[in-house]
């Protein structure tokens, strides 16, 4: 079951338990296995240890909150969203990488 907090929720959330934060639309949501409107939009940088890479499980103890957002083909939306999450992450102390599957740390280098 995934775990998922409000945009507004973000700026006063305890991230730290997470090791990834994902972008979702509500459609995703609600399909079970719906994949397309799905964005990693940070990841941990203690994501993965040395024991989890050599059992090859990885992938099954990541921790992931979801955010939905109305559009997430909206680069506003998501410039927004993503300016918030990485003030909550900085308050916290919490070092990661935004976009990991992408070239880039963000959409604000994008343009």
């Amino acid at each position: 079951m995934k775990t998922v907090i409000t945009l507004q929720e973000v700026v006063e959330a305890d991230l730290r338990p997470y090791k990834e934060v994902w972008l979702t639309s509500a459609q995703a949501l609600a399909e079970s296995g719906h994949k397309e409107d799905e964005l990693c939009l940070w990841r941990s940088e203690l994501a993965f240890t040395h024991d989890m890479m050599s059992e090859g499980c990885h992938d099954q103890n990541m921790h992931g909150v979801w955010l939905v957002v109305d559009d997430i083909d909206n680069p506003e939306e998501v410039l927004e969203v993503e300016n918030d999450v990485r003030q909550r992450l900085q308050d916290l102390g919490l070092q990661g990488e935004f976009y990991p599957a992408e070239v880039g740390d963000g959409h604000a280098f994008a343009r």
